[in-house]
């Protein structure tokens, strides 16, 4: 998917706030929760998500979707990571498929 498609797609389900994301190559941010939900394109390098019972990785142009209060953290490949990202405050409502 490419950038202009994500943010369509992301409109359409009720998110916002779109922000670019660099992530330092190898490195753990701390575990924790976001109080909205996170829509998120690889733009480039290799993203993992991280969760208390595993991992998912993301290369470009893949997207993931975290709802809220979810317990992770996120990692960047050898390359370090750029993502673009949407959010949606908790409780939105999602707009018609």
């Amino acid at each position: 998917m490419n950038e202009e498609q994500f943010r369509q797609r992301a409109q359409e389900q009720g998110y916002g706030d779109f922000q670019t994301k660099d992530y330092v190559p190898n490195q753990d941010g701390p575990l924790h929760t976001h109080e909205f939900s996170v829509m998120l394109l690889v733009v480039g390098g290799q993203f993992t998500l991280a969760f208390e019972d595993g991992t998912t990785n993301y290369l470009p142009g893949e997207v993931c979707e975290l709802p809220a209060n979810v317990m992770h953290t996120e990692r960047a490949g050898p390359g370090g990571a750029t993502v673009l990202l949407a959010k949606r405050e908790s409780g939105a409502s999602r707009a018609a498929a």
